[in-house]
């Protein structure tokens, strides 16, 4: 009885599958392109992503310490974060290779804005600069 209790455990075990893993980026956008601003001027903006493609959940920290929650998803070798809230979107495409390009339209006020920051993101997952969750 002992044996097929023991059997039955570990088939259960190797059965279940593995836990969704969030993903870590810290990245640093080093220009930013807005629509009313004249152009793009070169930036060093810190964010901070911790993306999950299995639950489709991720959260975004901006250099002011603000945390977003929003939707991932990924395709094609890269992470989408996805966020809205009232005032308009931004979506954050992170490539394999650590390219990211982070869109938002915003209204504010009676103006609408619309604004794209270029940077580079490197994996952070596991290691002593992520959560590794």
């Amino acid at each position: 009885m002992k044996h097929i209790l023991t059997t039955a455990t570990l088939a259960t075990l190797l059965a279940t599958p593995a836990l969704a893993q969030d993903r870590t980026f810290q990245c640093t956008m080093n220009e930013a392109c807005r629509q009313n601003g004249g152009g793009c001027v070169a930036e060093d903006i810190p964010y901070n992503f911790t993306l999950n493609a299995t639950t489709g959940v991720g959260e975004m920290e901006q250099r002011e310490g603000n945390f977003f929650d929003g939707t991932v998803y990924e395709s094609d070798g890269a992470m989408h974060f996805f966020f809205s809230n009232s005032a308009g979107v931004e979506l954050g495409t992170i490539t394999d290779a650590g390219r990211i390009i982070y869109t938002g339209n915003m209204a504010l006020g009676d103006n609408l804005i619309h604004y794209r920051l270029n940077g580079t993101c490197t994996e952070t997952t596991g290691s002593a600069g992520g959560d590794g969750k």
